[in-house]
């Protein structure tokens, strides 16, 4: 059963797409974008998210970028 999400699509593609332009704006490498996107899921989960949550939460987030990436090569 698919994860409904509380988003709507149109909300997340226009803060993704806010974010690629930045980095596209900055002629951020990959490597310089990878390492940006991952300060920023850091600094969010360290700022928002309960202590005894954090290794989890960085688990589950984690997880989900292995399978959106492995479902990409199928």
């Amino acid at each position: 059963m698919p994860i409904q999400s509380k988003y709507s699509n149109q909300q997340i593609e226009t803060v993704v797409n806010i974010l690629l332009e930045t980095l596209r704006q900055q002629q951020a490498t990959t490597e310089l974008s990878l390492m940006c996107l991952g300060n920023t899921i850091s600094h969010i989960i360290k700022t928002n998210v309960p202590a005894a949550q954090q290794q989890d939460v960085a688990r589950h987030f984690s997880q989900a970028l292995q399978d959106a990436v492995n479902s990409k090569v199928r």
